[in-house]
């Protein structure tokens, strides 16, 4: 194995450990027995342009399937430049998101030295 291919698996590792951290974080502060105890969430990195990078293990396919397009939807309908460190887009409209109201969708931009590099989003069920 090279060196840069050695770089690389560790990166994609962290990856993989961050969107899963992410995914256990969201169940274990759920309120939501269906999230608590069906795991129905998603947890993803995105980049610039709303593309998926990573997705967490934990979740269900629906909704890591629609919170990957939700996220470019959401990305075109807010101008990079309007966005500032805090921000939390959130959106349970059934055409943007999981197909139904009680799916919440939550995208936040990530910053670095004040430019927006990426996304990290999720998705719950509420009750």
């Amino acid at each position: 194995m090279s060196t840069t291919d050695t770089r690389l698996q560790v990166m994609w590792n962290r990856l993989l450990a961050v969107v899963e951290e992410q995914g256990q974080a969201l169940i274990r502060a759920a309120f939501s027995p269906i999230v608590r105890e069906c795991g129905d969430i998603s947890a993803g990195i995105f980049d610039l342009q709303g593309r998926m990078l990573a997705q967490a293990v934990t979740g269900t396919p629906g909704h890591i399937n629609t919170m990957a397009e939700a996220v470019k939807t959401l990305r075109g309908r807010f101008q990079l430049q309007d966005m500032k460190p805090g921000d939390i887009y959130l959106t349970n409209d059934p055409w943007i998101a999981s197909g139904h109201l009680n799916d919440f969708l939550l995208m936040m931009p990530v910053f670095h030295k004040g430019h927006v590099v990426g996304f990290t989003s999720c998705t719950s069920h509420l009750v």
